[in-house]
């Protein structure tokens, strides 16, 4: 379990890391159970894009949704 806080320092470490991989769409903070259970997000395009994202990143858990490609309405 990792703290909002923790959440928050560790995302901009976890963004310079998947900055350069293809098919990443987003990174975020997502709520996991509990009050303080938080995860960071990275969203991507294709099952394909998720092999290089780290599991975790300063002992916050990272999780990968495929949510396809993005594009404005």
């Amino acid at each position: 379990m990792a703290t909002i806080d923790a959440a928050r320092a560790a995302k901009q470490t976890l963004r310079d890391a998947v900055a350069r991989l293809d098919g990443v769409t987003g990174v975020g903070l997502a709520q996991r159970g509990g009050p303080s259970d938080w995860v960071l997000q990275v969203n991507v395009e294709t099952v394909r894009a998720r092999k290089d994202v780290p599991p975790a990143v300063d002992g916050v858990p990272v999780v990968v949704r495929v949510v396809g490609a993005v594009r404005a309405l």
